[in-house]
This record gives C-alpha cells, sequence and structure tokens, in this order.
C-alpha cells in the first residue's frame, strides 16, 4: 500500500543536501548618503534571524558591507554613521585647532584664495575636490582588526568591493589585500573624491561600472541574493539646468543601464529586491541617515514574508552569531616606524613628526592627531599607514603621497573695500611656494601684492629638530601703504595729511613649536622706514626715515576653531621688540598684545578682545607706531585711520548663523554687532581712562572661498561714522 509519508520523507531526504548547500548572500549597492539604508535592512535581517553567507558592496555599499563582513553588528554600524562628522570628513585638512602654527598664520594673513598646481612649467589642477585623508583614516582605525588576514574570505563573512580602473575602465573585484584601501577605492566618485592609486591602477568608484553587483554574489557561489538598490533616480527635465547637472545625468544614466542590466537577472523565486523609498533624500545628505536608515527598515518590513523563507532556528542564528563578531585587537607595540620614500620629497619631514610613535602601544588617535599635524603642512595628496610584522615585531608602514599637482604652488586672492564715501581699495595678492626643497620639509615662499598696500614677501623656510618642532626662517620684506593722520578722535574726520610710508625689512626667525597651538619665537632683524607727505599742511615734516635693528621676542597660542568666525578657542600673541636706531644710537621699546576667545551655543557665537600696543624710550622711529581702525576695530574709523605709540581695545562682538549649519553645503551667512572702547596717546606717562571713546556696529558677514566679506556700519563718539564693505578677518596677525 502506497504510504504518504515515506515519500514526503524520501523527498526531505533528497532535498537536505541540496538545503545544507543555499549559500545567502547580500548585495549593497552604491548611493551615497541613500546608502544610510543598508542600515535599516540589516537590523531587520538580525531581528528576523536571517544570516548572511557572503557580501559584496560598491561605495557607500562597500562601506556598510565592509564593517559588517568584518564584525560589526547593525548597531555598530550604525552607530559609527552617527559618529561621523560628515562635514568635517570632506574636509581633508586637519581641524583648525591642530593645523600647524603656521597655517594658522597663513590663514589670518592669506585668507582664502585660489590654489593652482605649478607641475613641469604647466598649471595643474587636483583630480577631485576631496582627497579623502580623514575617510582614509577613519577606515584603518575601525578596519585594524583585519590587517592580519590573507583574503577577504577570511572575514567573519566572505565580502568583495568593487571598484572601477578609471585607465582602462575594467571593474576591480578585490578579494584581498588591504581592506581599508579597497573601501577607499570602492567609493572614489569621480570629481568630489580624487582617484587613489591602489595596487598600480588609478581606481575610482565602482558604481561607474557595477553599482549594484549582483554578478559578483553570483561568483561567490550565491544561490539566493538579498538585493539593497539605493542609487538616486534621475532628474527630471526641469532640474537639468546647469551643465554640472547635465553632466552629472549622463553618469546617472550609464550606471542605471548597467544596473537595470543587473537587476533584471534576478530570480523572482529565489531572490529580494528591496528598492527603499527615500522621497527627495539625496546622495550628498548626510544629515539625513536617520531618515535613510528607517526607509531601509520599511523596504525590509514590506519584502518580510519573502525575507522569513532564509530564516533559521534560534540556535542555527546563535551560531552564525558567534562566527559574525569582530576579532579581538589589542594594541601591538610598535617596535619600528618606515616611512617609505617613493612619492614624497619630504619623507623624512613625516618620519620627523610620526618618530614619537616607536616604543609605544599603538595610539590611533595621537597616531592620527600626528599625522594630521604633518598634513596640515598643506603639500600631501594624502598620508596612510598600516601595520606591519616583520622578524617578529610589529611596526608601523607609513606612506606619504605628495600632491600630484605639485610640488609647487600659485595662490591669488583678491580684496576689495569701500567706505561709501568716496574712499575704495582693492588688494590682489599672488603668491609662489615652491616645496620640497629637501626631504626635511624646506621650502621657499615668494608674495607680491598690489593694490592699497604694496608689497614683496620672499622667505626661505626650514624646519629641524627630531620630530621638526624647531625652525628657521630667514626673509625679506617690503610694504608700502597711505595713512591718513589725525589731530582729534573727538572730532569726526578729522584727518590733517596723509603720508605714504615705505618699509623694508631683512630678518631671521628662530622658532619653537612644541604642538600645533603653542609657538616661541625670536627674531633678528634689520630694517629701513620712510614716510613721505603726500597730503596736508606745509608746516608737517616732508618725510621722516630712520634705519634700525632690532631683536623681537614673541609667543603665540592659537586654538581658535576657524580663522573667519570663531565657535571656540583662544588666540593670544604677545611679543616684545627691542629697536635700535642706527643713525643716532637712540633705543626704543614696544610691547603688543592680541586676545581674542569665543565660545558659542546654538548658532550664536561670541568673540571678546583686547589689543595693546605701547612702544617705550625713543619714539621716534617709525616702526614703534601701531594702528587702530577698521570694522570691530574702533568702529566708525576707517581701516588702519588711526597711528599712535600708545593704543589700547577692547571689545564684545557677537555673531548668528543665519544658515543651516548642518547641510553639507552651505554658504556660512552670520548677523552681527560689536561693542569696543579704545583710545590713543602720545606716551605711555599720558595714558588716562578719561581719553577713552566709545564705538559699535552692525554687520551682515558671509564666509565665501575668498575669505570673510562684511557689509556693515560703524560709530564711534564724536560723530565718526563709516559704512564698510570688505573683505578680512575680524581677527588681527600682529605685528
Amino acid at each position: 500500500m502506497f504510504r504518504p509519508r515515506f515519500l514526503l520523507l524520501a523527498l526531505a531526504l533528497l532535498a537536505s543536501p541540496l538545503l545544507a548547500q543555499a549559500k545567502t548572500c547580500l548585495v549593497l549597492g552604491g548611493g551615497g548618503a541613500r546608502g544610510a539604508a543598508h542600515i535599516g535592512v540589516l537590523k531587520v535581517l538580525e531581528r528576523e534571524r536571517i544570516p548572511v553567507d557572503c557580501i559584496t558592496g560598491t561605495s557607500m555599499g562597500a562601506i556598510a558591507g565592509g564593517l559588517y563582513a568584518a564584525g560589526y553588528d547593525a548597531d555598530a554600524v550604525e552607530a559609527v554613521l552617527k559618529g561621523i562628522d560628515w562635514k568635517d570628513m570632506f574636509r581633508d585638512d586637519p581641524s583648525r585647532e591642530e593645523l600647524p602654527m603656521r597655517r594658522k598664520e597663513d590663514e589670518l594673513r592669506f585668507l582664502g584664495g585660489i590654489e593652482l598646481g605649478l607641475k613641469d612649467g604647466s598649471i595643474a589642477l587636483p583630480r577631485g575636490m576631496i582627497q579623502g585623508q580623514k575617510l582614509q583614516l577613519l577606515l584603518r582605525r575601525l578596519l585594524l582588526s583585519t590587517a592580519h588576514l590573507d583574503t577577504f574570505d577570511q572575514l567573519p563573512i566572505p565580502f568583495r568591493p568593487v571598484a572601477t580602473d578609471i585607465i582602462s575602465g575594467e571593474k576591480v573585484v578585490f578579494h584581498d589585500g588591504d581592506l581599508a584601501m579597497a573601501i577607499r577605492a570602492s567609493m572614489s566618485v569621480p570629481g568630489a573624491f580624487a582617484p587613489i592609486r591602489y595596487r598600480g591602477k588609478l581606481m575610482v568608484d565602482g558604481g561607474i561600472v557595477d553599482n549594484v553587483p549582483i554578478d559578483i554574489a553570483r561568483e561567490l557561489g550565491a544561490t539566493r541574493m538579498i538585493v539593497v538598490s539605493v542609487g538616486e533616480p534621475l532628474l527630471p527635465e526641469e532640474k537639468l539646468n546647469s551643465p554640472f547637472s547635465i553632466a552629472n545625468q549622463m553618469l546617472g544614466t550609464l550606471m542605471k543601464r548597467e544596473t537595470d542590466l543587473q537587476l533584471a537577472s534576478l530570480d523572482q523565486d529565489a531572490d529580494v529586491l528591496l528598492v527603499p523609498v527615500m522621497g527627495d533624500i539625496g546622495s550628498a545628505d548626510f544629515n539625513r541617515s536617520p531618515e535613510a536608515v528607517a526607509a531601509g527598515m520599511a523596504a525590509a518590513e514590506a519584502a518580510l514574508p519573502a525575507l522569513r523563507r532564509y530564516a533559521v532556528s534560534e540556535a542555527d542564528y546563535a551560531a552564525f552569531q558567534q562566527r559574525h563578531r569582530k576579532p579581538r585587537f589589542d594594541p601591538p607595540l610598535i617596535a619600528f616606524l618606515d616611512v617609505l620614500r617613493g612619492r614624497s620629497r619630504t619623507a623624512a619631514y613625516v618620519e620627523q613628526r610620526l618618530s614619537d610613535s616607536v616604543g609605544k602601544p599603538l595610539d590611533t588617535e595621537q597616531l592620527e592627531k600626528d599625522i594630521g599635524l604633518a598634513y596640515g603642512d598643506g603639500s600631501y595628496e594624502r598620508i596612510t599607514y598600516q601595520l606591519e610584522n616583520r622578524d617578529g615585531q610589529t611596526g608601523l608602514s607609513v606612506q606619504p603621497v605628495d600632491k600630484g599637482w605639485g610640488p609647487n604652488f600659485l595662490r591669488f586672492g583678491l580684496r576689495l573695500s569701500d567706505d561709501f564715501a568716496g574712499r575704495n581699495s582693492y588688494q590682489l595678492i599672488g603668491e609662489i611656494n615652491f616645496t620640497g626643497l629637501n626631504e626635511r620639509g624646506g621650502e621657499s615662499r615668494n608674495r607680491v601684492e598690489l593694490g592699497r598696500v604694496t608689497g614683496l614677501h620672499s622667505e626661505f623656510y626650514q624646519p629641524f629638530g627630531d620630530a621638526g618642532q624647531y625652525y628657521v626662517a630667514p626673509y625679506f620684506d617690503y610694504r608700502a601703504y597711505n595713512f591718513p593722520i589725525g589731530a582729534d578722535l573727538s572730532v569726526a574726520n578729522d584727518a590733517v595729511a596723509e603720508y605714504r610710508r615705505s618699509r623694508g625689512l631683512l630678518a631671521t626667525e628662530l622658532g619653537y613649536t612644541p604642538n600645533s597651538t603653542w609657538r616661541l619665537s625670536s627674531t633678528l632683524e634689520y630694517g629701513y622706514d620712510e614716510a613721505k607727505r603726500r597730503v596736508g599742511t606745509p608746516e608737517l615734516p616732508g618725510a621722516i626715515s630712520n634705519t634700525y635693528g632690532g631683536l623681537m621676542l614673541r609667543a603665540t597660542r592659537d586654538s581658535l576653531d576657524d580663522s573667519g568666525f570663531p565657535s571656540r578657542g583662544t588666540r593670544l600673541d604677545l611679543s616684545h621688540e627691542f629697536l635700535f636706531s642706527g643713525e643716532d644710537g637712540t633705543a626704543s621699546d614696544v610691547s603688543r598684545l592680541s586676545w581674542d576667545t569665543a565660545f558659542s551655543r546654538g548658532p550664536n557665537r561670541w568673540l571678546l578682545g583686547a589689543r595693546v600696543h605701547s612702544a617705550g624710550g625713543d619714539n621716534n622711529l617709525l616702526s614703534t607706531f601701531g594702528t587702530l581702525g577698521g570694522l570691530a576695530n574702533l568702529s566708525g574709523f576707517t581701516e588702519n585711520q588711526i597711528l599712535a605709540n600708545q593704543i589700547a581695545l577692547g571689545r564684545m562682538v557677537y555673531y548668528r548663523r543665519l544658515t543651516d549649519a548642518e547641510q553639507l553645503v552651505s554658504v556660512p551667512v552670520y548677523l552681527g554687532g560689536s561693542l569696543e572702547v579704545g583710545g590713543i596717546w602720545d606716551s605711555r606717562e599720558a595714558i588716562n581712562r578719561s581719553d577713552l571713546i566709545g564705538a559699535g556696529s552692525v554687520f551682515l558677514g558671509v564666509d565665501t572661498f575668498l575669505g570673510p566679506m562684511f557689509l556693515g556700519f560703524g560709530h564711534a563718539e564724536g560723530g565718526n561714522n563709516s559704512f564698510y564693505l570688505s573683505f578680512g578677518s575680524l581677527l588681527r596677525s600682529d605685528p
């Protein structure tokens, strides 16, 4: 007699080998910020006890998939994503607080501007707006536990990221090597992230050739797939309104064609396709990542009947979780440092900066700071590191890569100012910087200024010391500009003459920078100063000139987070200069103090500051005079209108950001005002608080690529009023 249950048993026995061979592969597509939806899908898979046997990913899918394959669970991947400051991640330089003091001084003197490379006698441009320095360091830190693996099949979940060889146009699938570099290559979005050279190939985003790598999953042996497609849809006609949007649409069209072919190959019975609905979330909207995560969860929830076919028992899923763990990583003792010389002319400088790592356990936070300090020098495209085992010891292998559009750089800046009373000026600045003159970071900087100030500056800068903390910088500086002479601050527009001042200076500066916020220096100088009357009463001197020698001692601390509109930190600049006349042997001294501290709450920011300039001894030397005037620098007076031996200023500046700071791309616009009190005197003995005058201003500020721009109005006691339209910082770099 026929027994149905025997037939069912036989069929089950025949099917069991096939079931045992079933392999579920997760395919995660590229889509920039929209890729956060992958995390929502992973959360649902974990909740439903759906194990994954392999993962393929492109671009953002390579990041989410790579971390998950390396042993991070969905919550840990989400925590990583939430912890990333994407605006900072897309700035290659370290935060301003961690920039070398030399770069901070450059920012104050030469805000904004355009930098071009000069290579082999021709102009060169970077290959991308972002070099990916911070992203590479982040991936390295997150994936240190995978450094010892021979292939990506040895990860808790086998993984394949996809990139594109931009030279041949071929797809590159990584199955071994440096996982952090492979993921970085997979997300080199053309035009945004610069291509990265790895294993002899110049690679860009894998989405160009395979944005949803279903075919790679099949090569891994997948019998069933969970595919997550998060690509940004094509723009409608009304939004194709610029050359950039047209070019982006062309690239999207090519990617969509390949993606559609891949999706069409799916088996509707065995595979599951998830296309999260994300509305207007764009590929650059990283501030909306939580929405994308929720959209991924919603898409997985909607497909639960199909997904639950892949669910396993609690015991089987517990076994998967036991395998799916991030390998333990104990920071090793760094026994050696190997800085590769092949792609940098200044590798020895990097070695100096990182030398303190040897003989200590690996401290990734400190190492990244040290790398950031070296990178902040400004001549590197990237500086990467990896752990290397040699003769039973672990060390650091560091690869500095010089900017491919260098080694020499041209920089241009433009400054405009107008007081709406017939006085306007411009300032055109051009600078050429020759870097890598020796392997320890020697460079030559040469600057020309035309306009309100005529200037020439030529300098050779050479760091030295075990960690490059010392420097010597001989330089020549020439400046010439007009300045008015006023008789009485209490009387509006009381200028009685205008002089043309010319100053030439030969000097050598010797300095010490113990860290990124402090600099101590001494400068030997010899100069010539002259002032000639251009306009004014004949009773005033027609010309005054001095030759002098001097020694200046200076201490500077700068921890401000921004040179234009700071929200935190302090800048303190204290100097004392001894001056000796070369003509009559008279001596003078000048003490200068400049202090600013910033703090904020939400969009509201405050800047408290003070300036003191005090000259003693013989005051006949022009170099003993300081200047006052300008927006928030005794508002109501024009820039540098006031010249005196004794100057004091105190101020409080408030400004509030009007635009959304959370947006990845947003022009910072501020509305603010200032309250100030200041005074000038002829000598230290004449200083009297009763001579102080009050001033204030209101302004609209915009942080542009040329530097901060202000439109404002200032008033000072005595009827001194001035409108301002100018570029420049509220801070001053003295002397």
